[in-house]
């Protein structure tokens, strides 16, 4: 991504036929450039508030849950009961928080992907670029998501680097889609929603795993839920995600290579980065699960 108007001839018989329908796609892909950069300031605005709000709600959440999980676990201890003793608060509280917040993600994108956005084939390939204005809330919401997750991950539960390393490419592409006109919101059902309905089992894995009291008593319901997630997540963030991720690689790589300015150019290729970094975890989980089954 380094031509400022004219793509290299390699690049354009690489992304687009070299015919007239090949042409026409670029032309149409250029003109988007003509659009101004940032959404208008009163949806900016709105967008901000939303994403200020959305982050206080769930740490208002968190905060809650681990008082309330805190409390639970001291009297049940007080009662002699040690079912609790080995349960953190704050893995808990964050393993409950990252299953509503999932699962609210998830059941938006389902159905927003599959009664709002219409299939790919029947979208002319500008309106998978901009439009769709309705749905950066999905932006909005992985944004304010991951804006909680990076310091609660980091400081109280030690999440792994690869986890916060998707954390900040998810807010990079959120940013793209909540903030400006060429946002790609046409793919935010699928890739900030319906895909996290594959972390729903996850949460309750992750559960079953911090508590082994609780792996002890209900065996059947602990593989149960690696199951359903070993499913869930070959299913939407493998054999779902690789078709829909290609189709936006191949137009962000249109748009990217056809900016008239180094910003432009920084921001594509930026936001076309991060969407191979999460790719790329994609790869290397769906592997594991594949190999751990």
């Amino acid at each position: 991504m380094t031509s400022q108007h004219e793509p290299p001839a390699f690049v354009k018989s690489r992304l687009a036929p070299a015919d007239d329908a090949g042409s026409a796609m670029w032309d149409e892909v250029a003109s988007l450039h003509d659009n101004d950069a940032l959404l208008p300031v009163d949806q900016l605005t709105a967008s901000l508030n939303r994403i200020g709000s959305v982050l206080a709600v769930i740490s208002t959440l968190y905060a809650f849950l681990v008082v309330f999980i805190r409390s639970v676990r001291r009297m049940m201890i007080y009662d002699g009961r040690k079912e609790m003793y080995h349960v953190s608060e704050w893995k808990t509280a964050y393993q409950i928080t990252n299953l509503t917040v999932n699962l609210s993600l998830g059941l938006l994108g389902i159905y927003h992907y599959n009664y709002t956005v219409s299939q790919p084939s029947a979208t002319p390939t500008s309106q998978l670029v901009e439009g769709w204005e309705d749905m950066s809330i999905f932006g909005e919401l992985q944004i304010a998501y991951q804006l909680w997750a990076i310091p609660v991950g980091k400081f109280l539960v030690n999440e792994h680097g690869l986890m916060l390393f998707h954390h900040v490419c998810v807010i990079v592409v959120g940013m793209m889609s909540a903030f400006f006109t060429n946002g790609f919101r046409y793919f935010t059902p699928f890739f900030y929603g319906l895909i996290e309905i594959s972390s729903v089992p996850l949460a309750v894995m992750n559960g079953f795993k911090g508590n082994p009291e609780l792996s002890r008593r209900y065996p059947s319901l602990n593989q149960v839920a690696r199951l359903v997630f070993a499913v869930s997540f070959l299913v939407v963030r493998f054999f779902m995600w690789m078709p829909n991720i290609a189709r936006y690689l191949h137009v962000a790589a249109m748009l990217g290579f056809t900016c008239r300015s180094k910003k432009c150019q920084l921001g594509c290729a930026l936001s076309w980065w991060s969407a191979i970094g999460l790719t790329c975890l994609q790869l290397l989980w769906s592997y594991k699960i594949v190999h751990g089954v």
